[in-house]
């Protein structure tokens, strides 16, 4: 039971901080980030790095498009204040 337990929790707190990232940078709140939310966070971005995230080419990035970025290496994780 302990372990399941860790595993889950463990799960949880590499998700988490992809989630409150998409969250933060869907400033509309439709659910996905557009590429002018995207470079709102990330200015240096351009189309490539974009394009090189959004893995389903749907012109948004979701969480999971966002996570996958990020424990790829491919997106660095932004540390926000508050």
């Amino acid at each position: 039971m302990f372990k399941k337990i860790t595993a889950a929790t463990l799960a949880a707190a590499l998700v988490a901080p992809s989630f409150a990232m998409a969250e933060t940078m869907d400033t509309d709140g439709n659910g996905m980030v557009s590429m002018s939310e995207f470079q709102a966070v990330y200015p240096d971005a351009g189309a490539d790095m974009f394009s090189s995230v959004d893995t389903n080419s749907d012109g948004a990035l979701s969480e999971d498009e966002i996570a996958a970025a990020q424990e790829a290496g491919t997106l660095p994780e932004v540390t926000t204040d508050g």
